[in-house]
């Protein structure tokens, strides 16, 4: 305590706030893999503004999306998005309450937009939600009741973010 002055601790959960004439510690555990690796820090009208970013580097605040409609923007959290689709220069995002949203944004600036450890592309028309993926039919994924293709380019990266358990061997990898 003695680099903190009258004694203060603070103690740093996802997100902190203090102004300019207090001090602040970052105290870091023993076990490296629970750190994260960045701190999101801004400057906010006379203070300081501090995040913890987990390592996939997707900040807390990235949970949600606003998707523009004709008269305003609807928020809507991504854990609610199965799968996101091509239509030509634009993308249907489809919603777990059977909602579909129509954006206009192809899938490549989509998806460098939505959290790596979520969202993965697994065909040229189709961004899918991994918390939804109700099952695997040969090369196809059942998401919300649909059949979505696993393209062949993409097969290898989806492979690689699940565990196959049982009897399949991991052949045509």
């Amino acid at each position: 305590t003695d680099f903190i002055p009258n004694g203060r601790h603070i103690l740093l959960t996802t997100n902190l706030y203090i102004t300019m004439k207090q001090y602040f510690a970052i105290i870091l555990t023993e076990n490296i893999s629970d750190t994260p690796e960045q701190y999101l820090i801004r400057d906010n009208a006379g203070g300081l503004f501090i995040s913890l970013c987990p390592r996939n580097g997707n900040t807390p605040e990235q949970r949600y999306a606003l998707i523009r409609r004709q008269d305003d923007y609807l928020m809507v959290s991504l854990d609610r998005i199965l799968w996101i689709e091509a239509s030509g220069s634009y993308s249907i995002v489809r919603l777990a309450d059977g909602r579909s949203l129509t954006v206009s944004f192809n899938l490549s600036v989509i998806k460098k937009a939505l959290p790596t450890d979520d969202f993965i592309r697994i065909h040229r028309s189709y961004i899918i939600n991994l918390k939804h993926v109700e099952s695997m039919i040969g090369n196809s994924l059942r998401i919300g009741g649909k059949l979505l293709p696993i393209g062949r380019e993409y097969k290898e990266a989806f492979y690689d973010r699940v565990v196959f358990l049982g009897t399949r061997k991991n052949k045509g990898r």
